[in-house]
């Protein structure tokens, strides 16, 4: 069982980067909880601290990865579409408003937020990616 654990991870490490480093991080998570569960709460927070940490350096490093592939992707294509749209705005307004005649005070505040991203990649063919073959004489 551990032999085919190893094996799958060596093939997902070149198939699909991310879904390695989500493989890689939750075993190695799993053994540092395994060994700090025997201790107290504050080493089980630490250990959570260092963890959560980790993820996030795992997640940075899988964008990267996720990048690159895409860039290989783009360089090998025949034909290469791309989409993208980003746009994050907002706006808020605060604001007081008092009348003397019936002694009101009022107080209000309004905000607003959009976040719009799209990434359409579409490949086509490849491009100057020969197939090499290997011959080797058969042996009797």
């Amino acid at each position: 069982m551990a032999d085919t654990w190893q094996y799958s991870k060596q093939v997902m490490k070149y198939v699909n980067p991310l879904g390695w480093l989500v493989m890689e991080g939750s075993e190695k998570a799993a053994k540092a909880m395994r060994g700090a569960s025997d201790g107290t709460l504050q080493e089980l927070d630490a250990e959570a601290a260092k963890q959560e940490i980790q993820m996030h350096f795992a997640q940075h490093q899988a964008r990267v990865a996720q990048e690159l592939s895409i860039a290989k992707r783009i360089d090998n294509a025949e034909e290469v579409e791309i989409e993208e749209f980003y746009d994050a705005s907002g706006n808020g307004k605060l604001g007081i408003d008092g009348n003397l005649e019936t002694s009101t005070v009022s107080i209000g505040a309004r905000g607003e937020g959009r976040k719009i991203t799209k990434r359409v990649y579409r490949f086509k063919g490849w491009r100057g990616v020969e197939i090499e073959s290997i011959e080797q004489p058969m042996v009797d």
